[in-house]
C-alpha cells in the first residue's frame, strides 16, 4: 500500500489524532517523541531541525510542551493535507509538502523522523535514511520497527542492520530499545 493511501484511510476514520497518522495511541507516540528527544537534549535549542513525515506537526507541539523548541523546525511531510493542518495547528513555523525519496531537500543541523520508516519498503527505508544524511549538517534521529518480521504493511529492520550502515560511513550511532515492543531509536552522528 502506498503512502497516500495508507494514510488517508486511517486520517478518514480517526481524524486529527494520533491514531489518525497510524500510531497504536497518543501514548505510543509520546513515548517515542521523548525518545527522539532525549538524544538532542543538550542542543536541541540551538539546533534547525526538519521533521520529516511530520504529520500534523504533533512532534513540534511535543517539544513545546517540554521547552524544548529547536532554533528553527520545518516539518516535511508528502501529504499536501497534512501540511495543511499542520499550518493551521501550529503558527509561525514552516511546513512544506515534499517527497523525502524524490524532492529537493532543506539543510538542516538535524533531520528527525518519527513513524516515517514503518511503512516504506526496505530499498525505500535506506533511500530515506541516505538522503536525510545527505541534507544534514549533523545527523538524524528516527524510530524504526525492529525485527525480522515479514508484514504486508509494515517495514521491520534488523538493530543490526542499522549499526552496520552506520559503522560503514564511519558515523557514531547510538541505539535505544526497551521503551515498547518491537521499536527502537537510533542517532547517527556524523
Amino acid at each position: 500500500m502506498d503512502n497516500h493511501t495508507f494514510y488517508k484511510q486511517s486520517y478518514k476514520k480517526h481524524g486529527i489524532t494520533a491514531r489518525g497518522l497510524n500510531w497504536n495511541s497518543e501514548y505510543s507516540q509520546q513515548i517515542r517523541f521523548g525518545v527522539l528527544a532525549s538524544f538532542l537534549s543538550d542542543e536541541i535549542l540551538s539546533s534547525e531541525i526538519v521533521d520529516a513525515g511530520c504529520g500534523f506537526g504533533d512532534f513540534y507541539l511535543f517539544l513545546e510542551q517540554q521547552n524544548l523548541l529547536p532554533k528553527r523546525y520545518i516539518g516535511v511531510d508528502c501529504m499536501q493535507d497534512f501540511i495543511r493542518i499542520a499550518q493551521k495547528r501550529v503558527l509561525d513555523v514552516t511546513f512544506t509538502c515534499r517527497d523525502i525519496l524524490k524532492d529537493e531537500l532543506i539543510y538542516a543541523d538535524w533531520y528527525v523522523a518519527s513513524g516515517s520508516l514503518n511503512i516504506l519498503s526496505a530499498f525505500d527505508t535506506w533511500m530515506f535514511l541516505e538522503k536525510m544524511l545527505a541534507y544534514s549538517k549533523k545527523g538524524i534521529v528516527f524510530n524504526i520497527l525492529e525485527g525480522d518480521k515479514k508484514s504486508e504493511n509494515f517495514n521491520y529492520q534488523k538493530k543490526q542492520d542499522i549499526i552496520n550502515f552506520a559503522k560503514r560511513k564511519k558515523y557514531k550511532i547510538r541505539v535505544k530499545e526497551g521503551y515498547l515492543p518491537n521499536d527502537i531509536s537510533v542517532e547517527i552522528r556524523k
